[in-house]
């Protein structure tokens, strides 16, 4: 690719000259996809879904990321999108291919088959100057493993005849698309100088601001990965000191605000666990790294038993003040997001609140106002969306998900709605304490009263 086609790739991608196909329309996808529809790019959405191709076409989509659906719909009425689930098809139709396929873990390792196979497909299809530009989270070296592959299967060279990039995403659900746009630097990394200016060149479409250039694709993948295992080493760290803080009668989260008004201090939140996509994984995926070149990541391994161990850690102190009976006690958890005020289930730690509930023989309800049922919970565990009926009778509310409708309980609508001698667990630090006078409020890193 010469020069001067380097700098029209813009004009090329609005007029459709340059057509983009976008492999794996998830979350991540779906978002990928809308900030290059708003670029004004024509887009091939490929997904082995079918009933996510027939939403796109039909203009159905469901999906309740901000301006998603929009421009889904949009660019459909004016055929810059359609939806297949032949990748092939959108391999050869297409320029530039954005992969965004979810990369899976078994014990943790990961999983790299659906990327391979993408890959694969792509490479069948592949012609001189395309433009692979890679997305997902992945373990160091991937890039150099799957231009390898191409390289062999096409007879072509990287940055002579194709170009690779890699640029992981960055967003979180509710905001994925300002995050790309507005909120956060594209990291970038490109195999060669081309590969590089012709990212600088593309990703200056859809994001206002400068993108951070790294010097390989193996620091990218780092970087992201590393961006994640900060975060849980940071958690495992604050959720090892709220148990001291319980043992020794002080309280973590005064602790942490009078720590945190020094700038060299970060101190996260404690909380009764780490869930989604993102946190509990890249650990993992450092570890497999490391295991493969002799390093002991210790701190990685470590803050994955400690924020692992959570739920457990919660429901013992919670079946101390249950004092079991033969009586069958009853419990609600207020939350199966992983996060607050997001619809995303994903590695939640409710799952293991739940099993280490039952198997202490305590019956279980969840509450969560974006889901009234969920088939990865066992049968008996009823999912509802009634807050009210959530809590009726319990004799344990656990909030187990910050989500914003939780803030403001308090002790007179749990005693109107359960009953006198019901206690409240604090799993994240979001209730004011100023609100329970009536009932018993346990917070996680403070001792019992």
């Amino acid at each position: 690719m010469k020069t001067e086609e380097i700098e029209d790739l813009p004009k090329d991608i609005r007029t459709g000259k340059k057509i983009i196909s976008v492999y794996g329309i998830g979350f991540v996808g779906t978002a990928i996809t809308s900030v290059w529809l708003r670029a004004g790019a024509t887009v091939i959405a490929v997904d082995k879904n079918n009933k996510i191709v027939n939403s796109i076409n039909d203009k159905k989509i469901a999906n309740a990321e901000p301006k998603a659906k929009e421009a889904f719909i949009e660019a459909v009425n004016n055929k810059k999108l359609f939806g297949t689930r032949n990748i092939k098809l959108a391999a050869k139709k297409s320029q530039i291919k954005i992969v965004s396929v979810p990369v899976g873990i078994k014990n943790h390792i990961a999983d790299l088959s659906n990327v391979y196979s993408v890959i694969d497909d792509i490479t069948i299809n592949l012609n001189r100057n395309d433009i692979i530009i890679m997305t997902p989270t992945v373990p160091i070296g991937t890039s150099n493993q799957l231009i390898k592959r191409m390289e062999s299967k096409t007879k072509m060279k990287v940055n002579e005849d194709f170009f690779y990039i890699y640029s992981p995403e960055r967003i979180a659900i509710g905001q994925a698309i300002a995050d790309i746009e507005n909120n956060y630097p594209a990291i970038i990394s490109g195999v060669g100088k081309k590969s590089l200016k012709i990212a600088k060149k593309i990703f200056g479409m859809i994001s206002s601001k400068n993108p951070i250039v790294m010097t390989s694709t193996k620091a990218a993948e780092a970087e992201k990965l590393i961006e994640g295992l900060y975060r849980d080493v940071n958690i495992a760290l604050v959720n090892q000191i709220a148990i001291l803080c319980e043992k020794e009668g002080i309280d973590i989260w005064e602790i942490r605000n009078a720590a945190n008004s020094q700038p060299f201090s970060n101190l996260h939140k404690a909380g009764i666990g780490v869930g989604g996509y993102c946190i509990p994984i890249y650990p993992h995926l450092l570890l497999q790294t490391a295991k493969n070149r002799g390093i002991n990541l210790n701190l990685a391994s470590i803050s994955r038993e400690i924020n692992e161990a959570m739920p457990a850690h919660c429901v013992n102190r919670i079946l101390k003040e249950l004092k079991q009976t033969n009586k069958k006690k009853k419990a609600a958890i207020l939350g199966l997001a992983f996060r607050g005020d997001i619809p995303d289930k994903r590695l939640s730690p409710t799952y293991d609140l739940v099993n280490e509930l039952l198997a202490n023989d305590i019956k279980v309800t969840v509450h969560d106002p974006f889901f009234d049922n969920d088939s990865l919970l066992p049968k008996s565990v009823k999912v509802t969306k009634n807050l009210k009926k959530a809590i009726r009778n319990v004799d344990i509310i656990i909030v187990a998900t910050n989500h914003n409708q939780y803030n403001k309980l308090n002790d007179e609508f749990v005693v109107k709605n359960s009953k006198a001698k019901t206690i409240v667990f604090d799993g994240r630090g979001i209730l004011n304490r100023k609100n329970f006078t009536k009932i018993k409020l346990i917070t996680i890193g403070q001792k019992n009263d």
